[in-house]
């Protein structure tokens, strides 16, 4: 199992990553916007369900090739620290346009079988959590237990709370509209705080990578 250092700095790593209005945040919130509440949660679930399907593949198909060549797994956190601080610096970058992706998303009347099929394929094509299961995530298990049982204990806490902030968001999405939305200001605010935040995560994961070295 995790040590409790090890979980502790995960949870607040997964915290910041998931605050963060990302794809599946914009995405839900726009539905929920043009479509209304049942149509954002359904959206939530059904991309739930497509980074569950990444956590799965990833969990065997990543134990399975640390297990045969363990020597990688420095070279994932590392590699993975950097692709985090990319994402950061990309968040601060595009910080200003989310106002514009979420009030401006159009869309036309749909059946909820069809906002679930589309909230799985924009939950599976996710980068922001592809590269966390791919690359951060490993960086939290104990070398000491199995390595595939961790994975899944943490990516399914990942997915509870993922779930739930996106769920947060969707139930919140008109009280948003009114103060944040209309203030485009305020939400670059907002999202270019979170892009600092993940550059720091970043920059504590590199060297906690190299001082375990």
């Amino acid at each position: 199992m995790p040590s409790q250092a090890n979980l502790i700095a995960f949870l607040i790593t997964a915290l910041i990553i998931i605050l963060i209005p990302g794809p599946s945040v914009v995405f839900a919130v726009g539905r929920t916007l043009a479509l209304g509440r049942p149509a954002g949660l359904s959206t939530v679930v059904a991309n739930a369900l497509g980074t569950t399907t990444w956590l799965i593949a990833t969990a065997f198909g990543l134990g399975a090739l640390l297990e045969a060549f363990p020597v990688l797994l420095p070279a994932i956190q590392i590699i993975g620290a950097l692709y985090l601080g990319y994402l950061g610096i990309q968040t601060l970058r595009g910080s200003s346009k989310r106002h514009d992706e979420i009030v401006n998303q159009k869309t036309n009347s749909l059946s909820l079988k069809q906002v679930f099929k589309e909230g799985y394929l924009v939950g599976l094509g996710n980068p922001k959590v592809a590269v966390f299961f791919l690359a951060i995530l490993p960086q939290f298990i104990n070398p000491a237990g199995s390595f595939i049982l961790q994975f899944l204990l943490l990516g399914l806490i990942f997915e509870a709370i993922g779930t739930i902030s996106d769920a947060l968001y969707v139930m919140g999405a008109a009280l948003v509209r009114n103060w944040i939305l209309n203030t485009p200001r305020r939400l670059t605010t907002m999202i270019a705080t979170g892009g600092l935040m993940i550059v720091g995560v970043s920059i504590w994961l590199l060297i906690s990578t190299f001082e375990g070295l």
